[in-house]
């Protein structure tokens, strides 16, 4: 299951939103059970959606309060307590951090985000062979998850193995050769490194992926999105729904569409920077694209996550 803060936050956020553009009021269908309620409790999932944001915006003490305030509501699963021992992390409360952390590691050994955010801890308490450890683990369970990569990749240079650390790299070179995130990040390493050969094939696939981005759309509008979006051509659909939002900020449908243009160029920081820009009013998004959200939320969240926002029949 590929989660991280912003895209868990993301269906909880769908649901508490009363006039968000991404409702209307949907049904849950749980192994074949079709229910108006809800298994996870609707107070926490508004904590969870509030915590989020927070958290998106470095309001570390005010996301804290609020993500155990949704534990206190609803504790089953890993994410609660991977978000409490991140944030609790970040405020240096150790304790809890740890505490939070074994508990979800014991309960979901197997579930990457929170090795991920295990990893970033130690890594800012200097624990770099912890920190790597839980990295490399993270890179095992979610192997798509590029930033898991990125991330191992930084800790194996603090611990002084160049080998790992371009190993790493290098594996992501030529696995997401159009992603920006992973070439923006090469180019930074290989700059600080003086790798003058991997600096400018980095910098040879940005420009590739610039070009590929400032191409205009095969036609304008969602339809033209949408249309990039099922050809493969990302950058003609980011285009495009930057368009669309730019005109106006409540298109639900051009919001929809650049989630998942984030989600596919697994660019975290773009999919957390939507969020953080949310407008609760505007154009609802269409059937069409619920459906599209939906597919995605089952991607990054779980295998029932989806029926939050997927329309009615």
């Amino acid at each position: 299951m590929t989660s991280h803060r912003a895209p868990f936050g993301l269906g909880l956020l769908l649901v508490s939103a009363a006039c968000s553009v991404l409702e209307p009021p949907v049904a849950r269908n749980v192994d074949g059970v079709v229910t108006e309620g809800r298994f996870i409790e609707p107070d926490a999932y508004a904590l969870y959606a509030v915590a989020s944001l927070r958290e998106a915006r470095g309001q570390w003490r005010e996301a804290l309060d609020l993500y155990q305030r949704a534990f206190d509501v609803d504790g089953r699963g890993p994410e609660l307590r991977t978000r409490i021992g991140a944030v609790a992390c970040k405020l240096r409360q150790d304790k809890l951090a740890d505490r939070h952390f074994a508990a979800a590691a014991r309960e979901t050994p197997d579930y990457g985000p929170l090795w991920f955010e295990l990893a970033r801890c130690r890594q800012s308490r200097a624990d770099y062979a912890g920190a790597q450890s839980a990295a490399l683990e993270a890179v095992r369970l979610d192997p798509e998850r590029f930033e898991a990569s990125l991330l191992a990749a930084d800790i194996a240079e603090q611990r002084g193995d160049r080998a790992l650390a371009w190993r790493l790299r290098d594996g992501l070179s030529t696995h997401a050769p159009s992603s920006a995130m992973v070439q923006r990040d090469i180019l930074s390493a290989a700059l600080r490194d003086h790798e003058p050969a991997r600096a400018a094939r980095a910098q040879a696939a940005l420009t590739a992926s610039t070009r590929r981005g400032a191409a205009p759309a095969a036609a304008d509008g969602v339809a033209g999105a949408l249309r990039a979006l099922e050809r493969g051509d990302l950058g003609a659909a980011k285009h495009e729904a930057e368009r669309l939002l730019g005109a106006d900020a409540g298109n639900g449908d051009a919001l929809v569409i650049a989630l998942l243009v984030a989600d596919l160029e697994q660019d975290h920081r773009a999919f957390d920077a939507l969020l953080a820009s949310f407008a609760e009013q505007g154009t609802p998004a269409s059937p069409q694209l619920l459906s599209q959200l939906a597919a995605l939320l089952g991607r990054r969240v779980s295998a029932q996550a989806d029926q939050l926002v997927r329309p009615q029949p």
